[in-house]
């Protein structure tokens, strides 16, 4: 309702909430006096012009602070669903990247697995011989090693 509207209400209030005037006097604020078959009136209160001013610009400023409220909490959700898409294309992009180095990781385990069993196969027939002296060393480590988690690889499965 714009300001504009305010005179016209107060011409039709005036005019429904007429004061009822009785022998006693006119009607207290907020008691209705019966005087005539008119319901409306019987059931008005007297208002003061000034008072419904008030009331208008109190129901004017509610309405602009509950637009203005709706107007902030329409940025806080478009900002937060801004972060949401953002945060789940930052998800998506952080597991390609780790399906792929997964990818590559079983890639290097199954040549890893192949070197295992060459290096196994070498010791056997060859022993150390021909390996330079840092070789050697890492093979009798690796070998060691296997030895020993295939060592508890059959105990395990013994017991």
């Amino acid at each position: 309702m714009t300001a504009s509207n305010i005179p016209a209400m107060k011409d039709f209030m005036q005019n429904v909430m007429e004061p009822t005037i009785t022998n006693d006097g006119p009607t207290a604020v907020g008691i209705p006096v019966p005087t005539t078959g008119d319901i409306i009136k019987e059931m008005c209160v007297e208002v003061s012009s000034q008072s419904l001013e008030d009331v208008f610009v109190e129901l004017n400023a509610k309405r602009e602070k509950e637009r203005l409220n709706r107007e902030k909490n329409a940025k806080i959700q478009k900002t937060c669903r801004d972060k949401k898409r953002e945060n789940d294309i930052a998800v998506k992009k952080e597991l390609d990247r780790s399906q792929a180095e997964v990818k590559s990781l079983k890639a290097q385990l199954v040549g890893c697995q192949m070197l295992a069993t060459a290096v196994t196969e070498y010791h056997k027939k060859h022993a150390l011989i021909g390996l330079s002296v840092s070789t050697a060393a890492s093979v009798k480590r690796f070998l060691d090693k296997r030895s020993r988690s295939l060592g508890n690889m059959e105990e395990d499965s013994a017991e």
